[in-house]
Order: structure tokens, then C-alpha cells, then sequence
């Protein structure tokens, strides 16, 4: 037996056949192609169809084929039933083999028909199973599709919080940023018035020290004026002794008056002397 490839209506199969018909076998196919292509250009069917259509031109090509053979049979019949002659026509001769022929062609392509009818049933059965195999797949596909979309929703819920969560941060942040700053700024100004602190306290330092020679020498001046009050005390006490004295003496006689007159100015010149001193004195202080 020899296993050959033939080609209906586009569409390969695998048939056996026995060795040294093979090119007959082909011939067979070409004509049940020629069929199917004939009616499926009358139905509108270009190209390869799906399983149930394929199998619709098939059984259409089997019954078309099935007809011509059955017409071929009517015809021998009628040659066998026709009286018989003496002299065989050959043109009936003739017709004869070509109906058998046609006869056993068409059986040929009637099995070839019925065996791609029955593959074409198996194949659309196993596209049913496959199409039922690839329903299951989908709705699992549709469930995984459905979780794994309710996950990256999750996901981005997530993202979305995170985001929130991170730009709060970089508020909190900013908002350390810009105390840290002021509170470098503080910081500066803190140190700056300390510096002005500082020169303050080593100038009202030389103030002080300022202040203080000018106690000391104030003190001096104080003391010096008191050692002139003093004087001026003792001068003072001097003149009042001395005035006693004069008046003691102008009791004596009205002739010394003019000695005291003259005593008088000069212990008055000695007072405003004195005078002079003690308030130049306080003037220095």
C-alpha cells in the first residue's frame, strides 16, 4: 500500500491507495476538488471553510459524484437491456468502458468522498473539544485575568498612599529645612549680638575703667580741697582771732581806727583770696 497526499477545496489529506495508483488516485482527488470548487462557487463559499461547511461541500461533491455514477449505471443498463447485434458498435463499445470507467471513478471518489467525510467529522468534533478545552482555559484566563486586576488595583492603591505618604514627608521636611534655616539665622543673630554684647561690655569696660581714674582723681581733688577748707577753717579761725583783736583794740581809742580800717581790707582781701581758692577748686571737680 502507498500513502499519498491530495488536495481538496485547499485542503490537504492523506490517503492510501495501492502501489502503482497513484496517479489515478490523484486524478480522483482533482476531480472531487474540481466539484466541491464547482459547488462551492455556486454557494459562495470562497477558500477553505470551517469543519461544518467543508463537510456540507463534501457531502454535496459525494452526492454529485454519486449522481453522475448512477447515471452511468442507467446508461449500462440500458446497454445490457438494448437487443443485441451482431456487429458491436464501436462508438457503444466505446461508451461502454467509459461508463465503467466513470462507474469505478465514481465509486472511488464516493469512498474518497465518504472517508474525507467521516475525517471531517472526527476534526469537527475534536474543534468542539478544543473549542469546549479553550472555553474552560478562557474563563480561567478571565478569572487570573480578573484577580490579577483587582491585585494591580490594590497596587496601585498602594502606590497612590505612598505617594500621599511621601510627599507628606517631604512637607515635613521642607518644613524642617526652613526651621533648620531659621534657626541657623537665630544662630547668627544670636552670635552677632553676643559679639555686640562683647564690644559693649569691653566699652562700658574702658568706661568703667574710665570712671573709675576719674573717681580716683576726683577723690584727689576732693581731698586736696578739703585739706584747702580746711586752711580756709583755719584762716577763717586766724581772722576771727584777729578781728577780736581789733575790736578789742578799738575800745582803746578812736586814734588806732584807721590801723583798723586798714586791717579790715586786708583780712577782707585774705577772705576773698580764700574764696577765690575754694571755688576754683570745686570748678576742678
Amino acid at each position: 500500500m502507498a500513502q499519498i497526499s491530495v488536495t481538496v477545496h485547499e485542503r490537504p489529506y492523506q490517503v492510501m491507495c495501492e502501489d502503482g495508483q497513484e496517479e489515478h488516485v490523484r486524478k480522483l482527488a482533482a476531480y472531487i476538488d474540481q466539484r466541491v470548487r464547482e459547488i462551492a462557487g455556486k454557494s459562495g463559499v470562497p477558500g477553505p471553510a470551517g469543519q461544518v461547511t467543508e463537510s456540507r461541500l463534501l457531502v454535496m461533491a459525494a452526492l454529485m459524484v454519486a449522481d453522475e455514477l448512477g447515471d452511468a449505471y442507467d446508461e449500462l443498463e440500458e446497454i445490457r437491456r438494448a437487443p443485441p447485434k451482431t456487429v458491436p458498435d464501436p462508438a457503444t463499445l466505446k461508451a461502454a468502458d467509459e461508463a465503467r470507467s466513470a462507474a469505478s471513478a465514481a465509486r472511488a471518489q464516493l469512498a474518497e468522498a465518504e472517508a474525507a467525510l467521516r475525517t471531517a467529522n472526527l476534526r469537527q468534533a475534536e474543534a468542539e473539544a478544543a473549542r469546549n478545552a479553550s472555553d474552560a482555559d478562557a474563563e480561567r484566563d478571565r478569572a487570573a485575568l480578573s484577580a490579577t486586576e483587582q491585585r494591580a488595583t490594590a497596587a496601585e492603591q498602594r502606590a497612590a498612599e505612598a505617594e500621599q505618604r511621601a510627599a507628606a514627608l517631604e512637607q515635613r521636611a521642607t518644613g524642617a529645612e526652613q526651621r533648620v534655616a531659621a534657626t541657623e539665622e537665630n544662630a547668627r543673630a544670636a552670635e552677632a549680638r553676643v559679639t555686640e554684647l562683647s564690644n559693649t561690655a569691653r566699652m562700658a569696660q574702658a568706661a568703667a575703667n574710665q570712671a573709675e581714674a576719674a573717681l580716683q582723681a576726683a577723690a584727689r581733688r576732693l581731698a586736696e580741697s578739703e585739706t584747702l577748707v580746711q586752711e580756709a577753717e583755719r584762716e577763717r579761725a586766724t581772722m576771727r582771732a584777729t578781728l577780736a583783736s581789733l575790736s578789742a583794740q578799738s575800745a582803746a581809742g578812736e586814734a588806732e581806727d584807721e590801723a583798723l580800717a586798714a586791717g579790715l581790707e586786708a583780712l577782707a582781701q585774705q577772705i576773698d583770696d580764700m574764696a577765690a581758692r575754694v571755688e576754683r577748686s570745686a570748678a576742678r571737680q
